[in-house]
């Protein structure tokens, strides 16, 4: 019987996306998610304060549209205009009607992500500590669909893609996890970097997300291969690859058309817009070392190639783990490697069926992604 091992390798694009960044609403109140209104603003929850924004569009002024929550966090738009709030250490949802009254949904356990079911009235709601999505039919009737396994990372961001697959993304650990309608789950990605993964969002053929913890913003194709796009070191400056910088991005919901991003800022409450999604490579634009990245043959049965260019001088580490994020093999630990092209050959041995993601990282930070696979 044929088996398959996938292997996933992170990495920071040696050439990013031409997209640009520019602040339509500092100082706007909103630190969390985003979500368009039925009117085309944006809305936008606090989750260090008790409220929500209005953001208007295109001009970007911020106003309090509804107050008096814990921890305002994950949204959704219901089918007659009612605003759905997870008030994630109140442990409630709320109804909130476009005239800014509410009334408690549901009392839940730390709910996070809000989604509806594609053509139903029927609520999806992450549970952020409990480690589950739950339904949430319009009686308030609850049923637990899927809760552990790849879930076990803090379910926070939720999208779905242009063929309605739902996808869902963990804080903790960055993983992005594809849903089957039966609650099971396959792994597609761990976002690279480090540390926290705020929301997530879908813009033509790519899934979008915040890292929070590395001030950056990156993308994954359908197939799993991610790259950040956005984002060098803390701050808040507009402008192109190499140059813009976010201050714990968190929040992002992609414009209707599909051509713009907005983001939020959690340090600074800024509204940062993201255009031009669909930019060729822009010149010259190195934010890392490592470039050239090629897998051969891939897919590959017994032995495969791994190959890549430095640009300079780097210290080199390449390690494949499982799903937990167990270390299987260390292929190399933290070696000086010069500038040119560097080449290893990767094997079988001690690799049983499964999934596994191989990270390289060079001078201390991940920097590269790609999907093989391993076929028996």
């Amino acid at each position: 019987m044929m088996s398959r091992i996938t292997l996933l390798f992170f990495f920071l694009p040696f050439v990013a996306n031409a997209q640009t960044v520019a602040t339509i609403s500092p100082n706007s109140g909103v630190t969390d998610a985003l979500i368009f209104d039925a009117d085309g603003n944006l809305l936008g929850a606090d989750y260090t304060g008790s409220a929500v924004f209005k953001i208007l569009l295109p001009g970007g002024e911020s106003s309090v549209f509804s107050d008096g929550y814990n921890t305002p966090n994950g949204m959704a738009l219901g089918s007659d205009g009612t605003l759905y709030l997870a008030d994630n250490q109140g442990d409630k949802i709320y109804k909130i009607y476009p005239d800014s009254t509410r009334e408690v949904f549901v009392e839940m356990d730390s709910p996070s992500g809000l989604i509806f079911e594609l053509d139903s009235d029927t609520l999806i709601a992450t549970s952020y500590a409990g480690d589950k999505l739950v339904k949430i039919a319009p009686d308030s009737s609850m049923t637990v669909w899927a809760s552990g396994g790849h879930l076990g990372g803090g379910p926070v961001g939720l999208c779905y893609d242009s063929v309605g697959q739902l996808y869902v993304g963990n804080f903790d650990d960055r993983k992005i996890i594809k849903m089957s309608p039966d609650g099971s789950q396959e792994l597609l990605v761990q976002g690279p970097t480090s540390g926290w993964l705020g929301f997530i969002a879908y813009a033509k053929g790519f899934i979008y997300g915040t890292l929070y913890s590395t001030h950056k913003i990156f993308r994954t194709d359908l197939q799993g291969n991610a790259t950040v796009i956005l984002g060098t070191t803390i701050g808040s400056v507009d402008g192109g690859p190499g140059v813009a910088k976010f201050s714990a991005p968190n929040g992002i919901v992609a414009s209707p058309t599909g051509d713009t991003l907005y983001v939020s800022d959690y340090n600074t409450s800024n509204i940062r817009m993201i255009t031009n999604l669909d930019g060729q490579p822009s010149a010259g634009r190195e934010v890392g070392p490592a470039k050239g990245f090629n897998v051969s043959p891939n897919p590959f049965y017994g032995k495969t190639l791994l190959s890549f260019d430095l640009g300079r001088q780097a210290n080199i580490s390449l390690d494949i783990r499982d799903t937990e994020g167990r270390l299987v093999r260390q292929v190399l630990s933290n070696e000086t490697l010069a500038a040119g092209t560097h080449q290893f050959e990767i094997g079988d041995p001690g690799l049983s069926s499964g999934i596994y993601f191989a990270s390289l990282w060079a001078d201390g930070e991940q920097v590269l992604t790609k999907r093989i696979l391993r076929l028996d």
